[in-house]
């Protein structure tokens, strides 16, 4: 089947031609309807770009393709098939809207009856294309989000790794920090001293000791406040994994055996 052919058979069926673009249409000198730049040079060069942009777009390379196409298009404005070339090869890219387009703007140079029919097929093509695009998006945003009612709904308060361990960290800091507090009380010196044996150095050690207690009580403190703000952040400023509205949680506690340790763990589910 020869090139005529195949186009023909293209045009009956409202397809474009796959792995080949249609040959260009240049304006020629001395053709009056063709604009300034339809020299010979220009439609020489216009050739030249065409070409090379129909081998990178049977190479794949839509992308190289197209400015090969727009340079051809540049000296030679009214080729009617670089301009629906253009619009295959951007359809090509999933660019729909600009393949949308050239289509239309092919459909409104001066066509042949033939090519009328074929600028009204692909145009309806492309329209199709375009509502199934849309409605493949707007299928996808519904399935995304949890239907009304049901008990998939977003709810913050997340507990996994991180949470529990930025608060197991606050209450060991702040437990840390309540004994160092009172320990630094019980080994502070009194101001009144009695006994032989109490000399002023006794004083300066308990005093330093104190001193050293309380100091680690209150790094014990900032770092109980810290680990605590990060686990209410981590709790809720996020969103659980599963949540559900009708089902509270709670943790079991499981036996787990592992028979090449030969031991029983223990394992907790929320």
């Amino acid at each position: 089947m020869n090139a005529r052919a195949r186009r023909v058979l293209a045009v009956g069926l409202g397809l474009t031609l796959l792995g080949e673009l249609a040959p260009p249409k240049l304006a020629w000198a001395g053709d009056t309807s063709s604009p300034v730049v339809g020299t010979p040079e220009a439609v020489a060069a216009a050739r030249v770009h065409f070409q090379k942009g129909r081998e990178l777009y049977q190479a794949g390379a839509y992308r190289e393709a197209i400015i090969e196409l727009d340079a051809a298009r540049a000296l030679d404005p009214k080729a009617k098939d670089l301009v629906f070339n253009l619009g295959v090869v951007h359809e090509k890219l999933g660019e729909i809207d600009e393949a949308l387009r050239y289509a239309r703007l092919y459909a409104q140079m001066d066509l042949e009856p033939a090519e009328r029919v074929r600028a009204e097929s692909y145009i309806k093509r492309l329209e199709g294309a375009k509502t199934e695009v849309a409605a493949r998006e707007a299928a996808a945003a519904a399935a995304s989000r949890p239907p009304p009612g049901s008990d998939a709904v977003e709810v913050r308060g997340r507990i996994d790794l991180a949470t529990l361990t930025a608060a197991g960290v606050a209450v060991v800091a702040a437990g840390v920090g309540v004994g160092m507090g009172v320990k630094a009380l019980g080994d502070k010196p009194s101001d009144v001293t009695t006994g032989p044996s109490y000399s002023f150095a006794t004083y300066q050690s308990q005093a330093s000791t104190a001193h050293t207690e309380a100091v680690v009580a209150d790094v014990c403190f900032i770092g109980a406040v810290v680990a605590a703000g990060a686990a209410a952040g981590l709790y809720f400023f996020r969103y659980r994994d599963a949540p559900a509205a009708k089902t509270k949680h709670a943790f079991t506690i499981a036996p787990l055996v592992t028979p090449s340790v030969g031991g029983v763990v223990l394992g907790g589910r929320f």
